[in-house]
C-alpha cells in the first residue's frame, strides 16, 4: 500500500506558468458524467494548460445510490496522457486504486494497493474478457485482451466510491489526455476524472 502523502497529493500551493496561475493538488472534474452506455466511447480531455507540470491522472466511479450495486463493473482502456500510453496488456505497473468504498473525496483517501490482475471486489482490477457480473462489464478490452475495471460485487454497496490513480508524468509541450470508457452496467452512476498536479 502507498500513503497519501508519498504521492504527496495534498497541501500545495499554487505554480505559475503556462501564462497563468495553475493551483496544485486535485483540479476540478475535467470529464464529468453520469449514467451508462452499452459500448466503449473515446474520450478527449483538454489538459494544454497543464503543459510542462508533473501530474498523476485520477478516476472517480462512483455507483448509483438506487438500485443494485451488482450492476456497476465499469470499464477503462487504452489512456494516453502526454507521451505515455497504457494498455495493461502486459501488466498496471503505476496504477493505484482505493479498497474501500468509503472514501468519498480524494483527501480523505488514507491508502492506496496496486492495481492487480485480479476480480477482487470494492477496487479497480485488470482483467481480460468479460467480467464475473452478468449484464454488466461484458465489454472485453477496447483493444487487444487486457483493461481495467471496477467490481462492484459484494461487499461493495450502492453508493459506494471508486479511486483510480495513475502514475506520475511530466507533461510536455503540448499534451494529450485521451481514453476510452465502457459503461454497460445499470447502477452505473458518476465518472469523473481529475489530475492531481504534482510540481511545475
Amino acid at each position: 500500500m502507498l500513503s497519501r502523502k508519498l504521492l504527496g497529493a495534498a497541501g500545495h500551493a499554487a505554480r505559475a506558468g503556462g501564462g497563468g496561475s495553475v493551483p496544485l493538488g486535485l483540479t476540478d472534474p475535467l470529464l464529468d458524467e453520469y449514467g451508462t452506455y452499452a459500448a466503449y466511447l473515446p474520450k478527449t480531455i483538454d489538459i494544454t494548460a497543464y503543459a510542462g507540470a508533473t501530474v498523476r491522472p485520477v478516476f472517480m466511479h462512483r455507483i448509483k445510490t438506487s438500485g443494485t450495486a451488482f450492476y456497476a463493473d465499469i470499464q477503462l482502456d487504452n489512456i494516453t496522457i502526454g507521451e505515455n500510453n497504457y494498455n495493461f496488456e502486459s501488466n498496471s505497473t503505476g496504477w493505484y486504486t482505493t479498497i474501500s468504498g468509503s472514501f468519498s473525496t480524494y483527501a480523505s483517501i488514507s491508502s492506496w494497493a496496486f492495481v492487480a490482475t485480479v476480480s477482487t471486489a470494492e477496487r479497480w482490477n485488470r482483467f481480460s474478457g468479460a467480467t464475473g457480473s452478468s449484464s454488466t462489464g461484458n465489454l472485453g478490452a477496447a483493444s487487444g485482451s487486457f483493461y481495467l475495471y471496477t467490481e462492484s460485487s459484494v461487499p461493495a454497496a450502492l453508493g459506494d466510491y471508486f479511486w483510480l490513480l495513475g502514475p506520475e508524468i511530466t507533461l510536455p509541450e503540448d499534451p494529450i489526455f485521451t481514453f476510452y470508457v465502457g459503461k454497460q452496467g445499470d447502477a452505473i452512476g458518476d465518472f469523473k476524472v481529475y489530475l492531481d498536479v504534482i510540481s511545475a
